[in-house]
């Protein structure tokens, strides 16, 4: 490994990660390494499926296709560190871990690479990206008139009656502000993130014999927290994905495959293979379960930059994102533990369970997923970006830094800005 470089980037096919039949012990990656730990998450994060229980989503009947309009210069943007220095792009896709990266402007792919053995093709685990089409999909029940964002969560949901979600309503959860004692700091071992993973059978506490047998078992057994109420304080808990996927899956009597095939992938022209992870009782791992290729995602972009009309159809309807772009309360945003570096400026909220950066010049909303997964719509400057990775850290500001330098950076040259 290069001096200057702060982590071993190696591919998984120079680690043989699940080579040979078998793969020496070292190299096998399973549910106890492949979903946080490096470097085995290089080659689990392309293969998911192969390790966890997963349910899939059918394609389009029909597929779409995406013009390309290839712009080489972007592969020479110089980009800068969180510390300030600067990197040629090859410098950054390596040192971001990149699986692919792809561009979007006017309808059309402007830049695509694919490391790592990845492809345009290939399905990748996009973590809390799932969460951001969770609340899409409550947005729309809303705009149907299904439900409000003042109804009880526990009118929809009567099994959480005795828990921490008791007294809070379906928009709190929405934008994660009910009050819920739950810790997401992965860097600590008794957080309760490893409760939950546990769950899922994974993680530092995997072998628990007190794990649950759902998600949803799960988070009946969560409490309030004392100290704030319902709708005070942002604060980012994947638990409170699953109960809104939850509700909106009780509220429109389907499932979250369901919808995501009828709604948004069959009116896309979805064309690759689409898969969602489930618990050990079948239900799906809405925190983070969804693996999706990076040409399905552009046409999710596109659609997305279009104000929710792909093609000759409206898949969702603008004022959706609308709100979303409007972002939620930045009080509570500030009041919350997500509330440093860059993102303590006051210029950040969450809704509808999409990141929303309202820093002028840069507005735009983003779904985000942990190792460095990213869904970013620029909708003033028309520009999209697809990244999926395998970074070594679950959240780290100096990853999250360096890749919103470059899609900056990337923004800057598309539009000569």
């Amino acid at each position: 490994m290069p001096a200057d470089e702060p982590f071993d980037t190696s591919t998984h096919d120079e680690l043989q990660l699940m080579q040979g039949f078998p793969p020496p012990t070292d190299k096998q990656v399973n549910r106890s390494n492949g979903l946080w730990v490096p470097p085995y998450n290089r080659w689990a994060y392309q293969n998911m499926r192969q390790i966890w229980p997963s349910t899939p989503v059918r394609p389009a009947p029909k597929a779409s296709h995406i013009p390309r309009n290839i712009d080489p210069a972007i592969g020479r943007i110089t980009v800068l560190r969180e510390d300030g220095t600067a990197a040629d792009f090859d410098t950054f896709l390596r040192q971001t871990f990149t699986d692919s990266l792809i561009v979007i402007t006017k309808g059309q792919i402007v830049y695509e690479r694919y490391l790592n053995g990845m492809t345009a093709d290939q399905p990748h685990i996009m973590f809390s990206c799932t969460k951001s089409f969770i609340g899409l999909f409550a947005l729309m029940e809303i705009e149907a008139g299904l439900v409000s964002e003042q109804t009880p969560i526990t009118d929809i949901l009567p099994e959480l009656k005795g828990s921490g979600f008791a007294g809070a309503t379906f928009g709190q959860v929405m934008d994660m502000t009910a009050s819920i004692k739950f810790s997401e700091d992965y860097a600590d071992p008794e957080a309760e993130i490893h409760d939950y993973g546990a769950v899922l059978g994974a993680g530092v506490k995997a072998g628990s014999a007190t794990a649950l047998s759902s998600l949803y078992a799960f988070a009946e057994t969560l409490q309030a927290d004392p100290n704030r109420p319902h709708g005070t304080i942002f604060d980012y808990q994947t638990p409170q994905a699953d109960v809104l996927s939850w509700a909106v899956c009780r509220l429109t009597g389907k499932s979250f495959i369901d919808t995501l095939e009828s709604r948004i992938w069959s009116k896309l022209g979805t064309e690759g293979d689409t898969y969602v992870l489930m618990d050990p009782s079948g239900i799906i791992f809405a925190g983070g379960g969804l693996n999706a290729t990076a040409n399905d995602l552009a046409r999710f972009a596109v659609m997305a930059l279009a104000g929710g009309r792909f093609e000759d159809a409206q898949v969702v309807a603008s004022s959706i994102f609308d709100t979303i772009a409007k972002g939620g309360s930045t009080a509570a945003f500030l009041k919350g533990p997500s509330a440093s570096e860059d993102m303590a400026n006051g210029h950040w909220s969450y809704r509808a369970q999409w990141w929303v950066r309202n820093v002028p010049g840069h507005e735009a909303f983003m779904a985000l997923g942990v190792n460095g997964q990213w869904i970013y719509i620029d909708r003033a400057r028309d520009v999209a970006v697809i990244k999926q990775s395998s970074q070594p850290e679950a959240d780290s500001w100096y990853f999250q830094q360096y890749t919103t330098n470059a899609i900056d950076a990337m923004i800057r040259h598309i539009t000569g800005a």
